[in-house]
């Protein structure tokens, strides 16, 4: 993860889709997405970094995970785990 939540914005700007911010990445360098504007509000997303199209605002390396940041965040532990 970078140092701090700016950098990491500004380091993805013209990466993804207009109406995303970055709240995260996972080991392989892959970003978590929050959507900030509709239809994509609080909807959080897969971005594959491996995939990445031409142009930013093509979703096609995008993939749907939580409909808000808590079903996001209950799916990171299974059942038995809380």
């Amino acid at each position: 993860m970078y140092d701090n939540l700016t950098d990491f914005i500004d380091i993805m700007e013209g990466r993804m889709p207009e109406g995303f911010i970055p709240i995260g990445d996972d080991p392989s360098g892959n970003t978590i997405c929050l959507g900030t504007k509709e239809p994509y509000c609080e909807k959080i997303y897969f971005l594959d970094h491996e995939q990445e199209p031409e142009h930013p605002d093509d979703m096609s390396n995008m993939y749907f995970l939580a409909n808000d940041i808590n079903e996001f965040l209950d799916k990171l532990y299974d059942d038995g785990e809380e």
